[in-house]
């Protein structure tokens, strides 16, 4: 596997864990909001320092005394072919892997919670079924990603859905929209929109869906959530 980034110590991207995270490089998504885009686009990512998974494994061993987590995020982590034999080094070294994922190779993620490689999945609900094109531009059958919702929703695993409150793309009817697909469930949570680094130049001048508005939406939908809040 390669890497194009590592946060060496995180207290919030896994729940209850002092975990690290780890970036993999490429994606299979075109999110236009999507803050990452060093490890997106292709003519980004031959720029980007590239971290071996030996280093990875090596700085994990260093700090396996504090650090009991390692998420795994991108780009897309189930695109890379030497995922689940990764995540097995990782377990070997006593520590737990969260992994955030698109949810686009169900078959893959159906693999990893079977044979007990992860503990925890970040599923992200770009938008409702029907506005899925805008992130995937065609490549990708959004019949992959209800699956993937299925898998999780079935499965004993910890797991919590979550989408971007992106402006411009999803509408409140939008959002109510994704409620109807995904509930009931056990956590989802919608984030804030960030613009100060997207792979579209155009949402960097975009600002944040109002916070009252936000909340209004939230109070809207909770009833259908274990958990649902704002990030």
């Amino acid at each position: 596997m390669l890497f194009g980034g590592l946060q060496k110590t995180t207290l919030v991207d896994y729940p209850g864990k002092v975990a690290a995270t780890v970036f993999t490089l490429g994606c299979n998504f075109r999110c236009p909001y999507c803050h990452n885009p060093e490890l997106v686009l292709p003519e980004m990512m031959e720029e980007q320092p590239i971290i071996t998974e030996e280093e990875i494994l090596n700085f994990l061993k260093e700090r396996q005394e504090y650090l009991k987590g390692l998420c795994i995020t991108g780009g897309e982590p189930t695109i890379q072919v030497g995922l689940s034999n990764f995540i097995q080094k990782v377990n070997k070294l006593g520590i737990s892997v969260k992994l955030d994922t698109n949810g686009s190779f169900p078959f893959i993620l159906k693999e990893l919670i079977q044979k007990k490689l992860i503990d925890w999945v970040s599923l992200d609900i770009k938008a409702p079924p029907d506005k899925y094109d805008i992130f995937t531009k065609g490549k990708v059958d959004v019949k992959n990603v209800d699956l993937s919702i299925k898998i999780l929703k079935e499965s004993k695993i910890n797991y919590e859905f979550r989408t971007t409150l992106a402006p411009e793309i999803l509408s409140e009817e939008d959002i109510i929209a994704i409620v109807d697909w995904i509930k009931p469930a056990s956590r989802y949570y919608l984030q804030r929109f960030q613009n100060n680094k997207t792979l579209d130049k155009k949402f960097e001048n975009l600002n944040s869906w109002p916070e009252q508005k936000t909340e209004s939406l939230i109070k809207k939908i909770k009833p259908f959530f274990s958990e649902c809040n704002l990030r």
